[in-house]
């Protein structure tokens, strides 16, 4: 299953947790609900804008939004991983790239304290 399709099924439970729909997560957000349906859906992979906007909202972190269970079929090697995120990331101005490097310092945190 595709890094998307996992974030948007992660996505729909966290909003479901919270009682909100479609309609309302995007209200908060400002944004139109047919984006919260395409990420959803894993029809649109969500910017890193509206990640950090998604997990504001929500109240969860960044590494909650990418928390899968082991149900939700992730599949993903290491290189898997990184051709996805090289892929996703070519196009990405300046700023928008020191963002996602904080972001990667943030999660390589996370994991070091627990171990």
């Amino acid at each position: 299953m595709e890094l998307k399709n996992l974030f948007g099924k992660k996505l729909k439970k966290l909003r479901e947790a919270r009682g909100l729909t479609q309609q309302e997560l995007a209200e908060l957000c400002d944004m139109q609900t047919n984006s919260i349906t395409l990420i959803e859906i894993g029809e649109r992979a969500a910017s890193f804008s509206t990640i950090e906007l998604l997990a504001e909202k929500l109240g969860v972190s960044y590494a909650e939004l990418f928390s899968f269970d082991c149900e939700d079929g992730l599949e993903l090697s290491k290189q898997n991983l990184l051709d996805y995120l090289n892929s996703e990331l070519k196009d990405l101005d300046d700023l928008l790239l020191q963002h996602m490097i904080k972001y990667a310092k943030l999660v390589k945190e996370l994991n070091v304290s627990k171990e």
